[in-house]
């Protein structure tokens, strides 16, 4: 466990919001979720160190696709689950289409897990390259033929000046360090490049009517929560001139309110499940059900621009 101060501001001035156990029981440890008093930035202080994180990610953290299934109900559900999955990626790339007014060009998904939304990019005709900590880039490149270096952005070691559009999907807040990954993605974006980051939002409705129980809340693999206050400061700090902030997703994806409800529900207790040789088919019936039902409301919060999940598009200023 290492102890830091803030990463926006520096300080070492906080106050304990919460502690927080790991959802997956990997340590029986109350980890404490501060708040900077001089910036309001969120994080887990103390936390694990870059050298621990690693093992609070088990194999089934990441979707990857499974067509074994004795049932064929289940095998059913696995293929809606991915056609909703990939539903929601290519609404995402649409997005990312329509504000960067590019259809092509060098795209690089910074913790692209298994690879599946580089998969829609290229689909779209962009260049695409990933990078990934965990074992599931090694699924990347052998299932889906995708170009994915096991590492982290740094030990990549791109050039200056390479990519078009820079992506980090739910992925600044499990960094050690998101004002140094914004400064390297500030080095190998071109001038007039897009980078594109999506968060959860601690200042949404969910957070407020939740509380620690949100289950945007993940630790300690998440090690900061940003509100679009402190994260537009961050982007700033970087050189980033910020272009649009989307608080509307696609309307069937309330995952979190879902899963705040009904923490049993989380897909990745399924995956975990079916990975021990157990049956998910009920809960992943169920899943279903609370997903369609909970859409509405996340398109309520997402209109009033308190959506639990916000995504930020930003370009490198000529």
């Amino acid at each position: 466990m290492e102890h830091v101060n803030c990463n926006l501001c520096n300080h070492d001035d906080t106050k304990l919001l919460f502690k927080k156990r790991d959802k997956f029981g990997i340590s029986e440890d109350a980890f404490n979720v501060v708040e900077c008093q001089h910036c309001g930035l969120a994080y887990i202080n103390p936390r694990p160190s870059q050298q621990e994180i690693g093992k609070f990610y088990p194999e089934t953290y990441s979707w990857k696709e499974n067509k074994e299934a004795s049932l064929a109900v289940t095998r059913i559900l696995k293929r809606l689950e991915k056609g909703y999955r990939y539903h929601l990626l290519k609404g995402e790339v649409s997005k990312v289409e329509r504000v960067s007014t590019k259809i092509d060009g060098r795209v690089l998904d910074i913790g692209c897990g298994t690879g599946d939304r580089l998969d829609v990019f290229r689909n779209r005709g962009f260049e695409t390259i990933g990078v990934e900590t965990s074992d599931s880039a090694e699924y990347a490149k052998r299932c889906l033929n995708l170009n994915v270096i096991k590492g982290d952005l740094f030990s990549a070691r791109f050039p200056d000046d390479f990519f078009d559009i820079i992506t980090l999907y739910h992925v600044l807040e499990h960094t050690h360090d998101p004002g140094k990954v914004c400064g390297e993605i500030y080095r190998i974006l071109r001038v007039g490049g897009m980078l594109v980051i999506q968060v959860p939002n601690k200042e949404s409705l969910q957070y407020h009517f939740f509380g620690k129980r949100w289950a945007a809340f993940d630790a300690p693999r998440d090690l900061y929560y940003f509100g679009v206050k402190t994260l537009t400061s961050l982007l700033k700090k970087a050189g980033f001139a910020l272009l649009d902030i989307d608080h509307f997703m696609s309307w069937w994806h309330p995952p979190t309110l879902v899963i705040s409800l009904f923490p049993s529900l989380d897909p990745q207790r399924a995956w975990q499940k079916e990975r021990s040789g157990g049956s998910s088919l009920a809960q992943r019936v169920a899943w279903i059900l609370c997903t369609l039902m909970a859409g509405p409301f996340t398109y309520v919060e997402s209109w009033m621009e308190q959506g639990a999940i916000v995504t930020f598009y930003a370009k490198k200023p000529v």
